[in-house]
């Protein structure tokens, strides 16, 4: 039998305007700077919204918990990773 994980890791809507993905970003950077300052075990979503300076809803509206905030952010970081690689394999 397959392992089936217990929750979700999708973001519950992805951003359409710009000033949507700016909030994401802006998600992004601060979960970044809380994991750098306080380590993995002191990341929660109610850090990442003050250091981000958004209330809890608004993280709320976009991650359900914060491992689905993470899992985002690895893939950005992933995605980021990729195109590079790519770019850098490209043959002029």
């Amino acid at each position: 039998m397959r392992y089936r994980p217990p929750v979700t890791f999708q973001p519950r809507k992805y951003p359409q305007q710009s000033r949507s993905r700016v909030t994401m970003e802006a998600i992004f950077e601060a979960t970044v700077q809380v994991l750098l300052a306080e380590g993995i075990p002191r990341l929660t979503t109610t850090r990442v919204a003050q250091r981000a300076g958004f209330s809890i809803g608004t993280m709320y509206q976009y991650f359900p918990h914060k491992q689905a905030l993470i899992y985002a952010l690895i893939g950005k970081h992933l995605n980021h990773v990729v195109a590079k690689v790519e770019k850098t394999c490209q043959i002029n």
